[in-house]
């Protein structure tokens, strides 16, 4: 009789990429989204509007914090036959999130701002940067340093001129998960901001404000893709005399790419259409601001996110700003 064979098959011979499939689908359930950087538009004239931060959690998460520090540095000097502006100054703002599940598919939000205003201490660093790379220096050279004027003259008038510290106003959000699941996320936001700021001090359009917004997130073992589209409606108007009591427009896109265990790389789109009706002025019309940076794993579920953004439309948000926050 010939000797038995031993069959082929093997049942615990896992194929390696399916091993691997399994871990980090196994994995990437109980980790946080990690999809967008929680930043928003910080032009000191629109803040007071409500713009919600990226929606970037997912359904099964529990309790969660984040702190993140914004600092903004912005000169921009706009005329036209009717309404001129000057903004030039930087802004501290330290915006403070606690958001936890409700249930399966509903998850809650609150978000409260500080906001600090300044003549700051970035301006001689970014016009060396500009001079050094041959960037256009714009109104830089002529004027002082370390200066704060936020001024509008049009339909209404704004004047701010000195150094202020004061809560913006503070939003809560609901969100409900149609779809959760390691590979994609689909969930429909509403939120709600209350007048708890300052309208001298451009903390809040003095008004209750309103936004609902669609948030959809497709991930990878390496990538992570994610956009959000809403609509926001100021209920009221104190800064612009009513003129900007009209809906407008978000959206957002960011790519992440992992980078070890520990690190990953995100490019983020943020834009927005105008807010002032009749207004031809670029920093009160449509933006468009790119953010890049990186993220960073710690012990246990906090992990560091770091970067910049641009106005990459010129002259429709803050020339730059530097970001620093902390999540679990």
């Amino acid at each position: 009789m010939p000797p038995l064979r031993r069959s082929p098959w093997r049942p615990f011979a896992v194929p390696r990429r399916l091993a691997a499939a399994v871990l980090w689908l196994t994995a990437a359930a109980g980790l946080r989204a990690e999809e967008f950087f929680p930043t928003r538009d910080q032009n000191p004239l629109l803040r007071g509007f409500y713009l919600p931060l990226p929606s970037d959690a997912r359904s099964g998460e529990g309790a969660a914090l984040s702190a993140t520090l914004l600092i903004s540095n912005t000169l921009n000097v706009e005329s036209n036959s009717h309404e001129s502006l000057l903004v030039d100054g930087e802004s501290v703002v330290l915006d403070f999130t606690y958001e936890n599940a409700l249930s399966r598919n509903w998850r809650y939000r609150f978000t409260i701002p500080i906001v600090h205003d300044s003549g700051g201490v970035l301006d001689s660093v970014i016009d060396a940067w500009h001079e050094a790379f041959g960037l256009s220096r714009g109104h830089r050279p002529y004027y002082p340093k370390k200066q704060l004027d936020y001024s509008y003259s049009g339909d209404s008038s704004i004047d701010l001129n000195h150094p202020q510290t004061s809560l913006g106003d503070i939003a809560a959000d609901l969100g409900w998960y149609a779809v959760d699941d390691a590979r994609r996320t689909l969930s429909l936001w509403a939120g709600l901001k209350a007048p708890t700021g300052t309208v001298a001090d451009l903390t809040s359009d003095g008004a209750w404000d309103g936004a609902v917004w669609l948030h959809g997130a497709a991930r990878w073992p390496k990538w992570r893709l994610a956009a959000e589209l809403g609509v926001a409606q100021p209920f009221g108007d104190e800064i612009f005399a009513g003129f900007a009591h009209r809906s407008s427009v978000f959206a957002r896109f960011a790519a992440t790419r992992a980078a070890g265990s520990a690190w990953s790389l995100r490019a983020q789109l943020d834009a927005q259409t105008g807010h002032v009706a009749g207004s031809d002025l670029r920093f009160l019309g449509p933006s468009l601001q790119l953010s890049l940076g990186a993220a960073r794993r710690l012990r246990g579920r906090w992990h560091l996110e770091m970067g910049f953004t641009e106005d990459v439309a010129v002259n429709t948000a803050p020339d730059i700003t530097f970001f620093l926050g902390i999540r679990d």
